[in-house]
């Protein structure tokens, strides 16, 4: 085994990656490329992005555990390997995704509709796909046709029965396959699980991938906290708070709860190891038959094995349902060991495509008779595709790198990374209007409002200052990626080479040692943006900041003296009053460093009031800082 080039221990990347279907084959090898000259400690991703994501912290582990690169080799041959013929000539990238047996009529027909030129042509194999897979609605409706025109009625007559009744008989066999097949099964084709012994479908796939590259067997799935737990971190150079423990290997995925209407981020918050008063809400419970659908057995085994059966706390009586109702839910497993597969699977369930995964919570609408209700976890890309932010520190200690996926841009490359700072800010444009046919003006239209609602937040912070420059975007062609299941060894080898191009721009720029010292020009330059950007949105804030802290706020109790309310505060009773968000009564010593962080506060804030401490670096966009929740 060819030993590949090693980075120095201490020296670290973020890398989060979109999501995409298929047109996450651009990942292996532009990681396995990376991997040698970082070490990755954050590492995220959503739906194509959360398989690569898993399988590089996979790598990763192995690497700080073993100093072998073998998981890395292993993720450089995907292309390759999906690119590869199965013995019944379906490629391997296509046999990943195996319809359930009562989904393969719909199946058909959405393979029928890919890598088409035009929405004429889709729309012709989307017809001749319903024709063939639903022969029996066909033939009936074509034996009545020659029967009608047999009879002397005339074959007009004939051929306007053959069109209403197939359009009759096919329409109300698809509305049954959507309405009850699709639904009955989780609301997708797919399940994931091998249905076709020629070949695994994706997801005991991935999780035979995730379990080599990790170098674990496959009874033990990997789990978060081996990956927190991992050896290598934190460097000798890095002090960390005290009482904080830091994540070796810090992978997360965003999954989509629709009954929540909200993203979540996987593995969940840790539980507060103090007691409280104030729960996490985020308490999601599972059944091992519903996970026996979507998961290969070792992982569902694991689960029963870290979880327990749901019962009633101690004090929640007529609060949460009780012990009888559990129904054989069990609680998820604890983030430390919640299976990195599962939080893979929860965030790649492309709508319709795979299933969504069903869990279950405690709806606390109700002020009495709480009951359990279902909770579908569908594709992380319907919140969040491209989640640049989540690894992000006011100013960076080391380079979070993204790497971005987007339609061909006319007349430009099909990498770009910008080496400028008045670059790469312009706007991605949707050229939808400017279709031939109508259709295709209608279908863009429907589109592009789908893809406004999914991507604008990830759009317009992927254009900021001190973001841009670390975003490596990769531009793919109609028939390359997304929806295109079946694409040709030779496309899958194109877009893979794209990702090694993208990734030797980012290395160029961010890891090449500097001709003026010895770190890279490009990795400076970031450092100074966001040093002079944090500055900016403070400076922005200021004024405000210095109002709200002014003894002469009008209409509004003096900080000092709120401070000192709250801790005089007494119940009816006459005993001390926990603030809000205290489990306490505040004691002087919270008193006295609420005191001081207001001190320091106002002085820093006056500070950067002061027109002349001003600096003259122009955000272009111009950013904020805002109260806003990690997702």
């Amino acid at each position: 085994m060819t030993q590949l080039q090693e980075p120095p221990a201490d020296r670290f990347c973020d890398l989060v990656m979109k999501g995409g279907i298929t047109s996450g084959v651009v990942y292996p090898k532009a990681i396995e490329l990376l991997s040698r000259h970082y070490r990755f400690n954050g590492i995220g991703g959503t739906s194509a992005g959360a398989i690569a994501a898993a399988v590089t912290a996979a790598a990763e582990y192995r690497r700080r555990c073993t100093d072998s690169p073998a998981g890395f080799e292993l993720l450089s041959k995907i292309p390759d390997e999906l690119g590869g013929k199965l013995a019944s000539g379906k490629s391997r990238l296509l046999s990943l995704f195996q319809p359930q047996p009562k989904m393969r009529r719909l199946f058909f027909v959405l393979t029928k509709a890919l890598n088409c030129g035009s929405t004429s042509e889709r729309i012709f194999n989307i017809v001749a796909g319903l024709l063939l897979a639903y022969w029996p609605a066909t033939l009936g409706a074509l034996v009545t046709a020659v029967s009608v025109g047999a009879w002397g009625l005339g074959w007009l007559a004939a051929a306007l029965v053959l069109v209403f009744i197939s359009l009759g008989w096919i329409g109300w066999w698809v509305y049954r396959d959507i309405t009850q097949q699709m639904v009955a099964n989780d609301f997708g084709l797919c399940t994931g699980l091998t249905e076709d012994e020629k070949g695994e479908a994706l997801t005991p796939w991935l999780h035979a991938l995730i379990q080599k590259a990790a170098g674990l067997p496959e009874n033990r799935p990997l789990t978060f906290g081996q990956l927190w737990e991992a050896p290598g971190f934190p460097p000798k150079w890095l002090q960390m708070p005290a009482n904080t423990a830091p994540r070796s290997i810090d992978l997360q995925m965003f999954s989509t709860n629709l009954s929540h209407g909200r993203p979540y981020i996987f593995p969940l918050p840790e539980a507060d190891p103090l007691p409280t008063q104030f729960r996490n809400r985020e308490r999601l419970y599972f059944k091992e038959e519903e996970m026996k659908r979507c998961l290969p057995p070792d992982v569902v085994a694991w689960m029963v094995e870290k979880s327990t059966p749901y019962t009633l706390e101690p004090g929640r009586d007529g609060k949460d349902p009780p012990t009888s109702a559990a129904d054989g839910r069990r609680t998820l497993p604890d983030p430390q060991d919640f299976p990195v597969l599962l939080a893979a699977r929860m965030s790649l369930s492309f709508p319709f495509l795979f299933t969504a995964i069903p869990l279950h919570a405690i709806d606390h609408d109700p002020p009495k008779n709480r009951q359990f209700r279902q909770c579908w976890f569908s594709d992380g890309g319907i919140s969040s595709n491209f989640p640049m932010h989540l690894f992000d520190d006011l100013v960076p200690m080391w380079p979070t790198f993204g790497i971005n996926l987007e339609p061909k841009v006319e007349e430009r490359g099909l990498v770009f990374l910008p080496k400028k700072y008045d670059q790469g800010y312009g706007e991605r444009w949707n050229h939808f209007a400017e279709q031939v046919e109508p259709a295709s003006k209608l279908g863009g239209f429907l589109g592009a409002i789908v893809s406004t609602m999914q991507n604008w937040n990830d759009n317009s912070l992927s254009r900021m200052p001190g973001v841009r420059d670390r975003v490596a975007r990769v531009r793919f062609n109609n028939n390359e990626g997304g929806m295109n299941l079946n694409m040709e060894d030779r496309l899958i080898s194109n877009i893979a080479g794209r990702g090694v191009e993208a990734v030797q721009e980012l290395v160029e720029r961010f890891a090449s040692t500097s001709t003026t010292g010895a770190q890279a020009d490009g990795w400076d330059e970031h450092r100074f943006v966001r040093l002079n950007l944090l500055h900016k949105m403070l400076e922005a804030r200021a004024h405000g900041i210095v109002g709200a802290l002014d003894s002469k706020c009008v209409h509004a109790t003096d900080f000092r003296i709120l401070i000192l309310n709250m801790r005089a505060a007494r119940d009816q009773e006459g005993a001390p009053k926990s603030p809000p968000g205290y489990d306490n009564p505040m004691t002087q010593e919270d008193q006295q460093e609420l005191d001081r962080f207001v001190t320091a506060l106002k002085s820093l804030a006056q500070a950067m009031a002061n027109p002349a401490q001003s600096v003259p670096f122009k955000p272009i966009p111009v950013p904020e800082l805002r109260v806003r929740p990690p997702l």
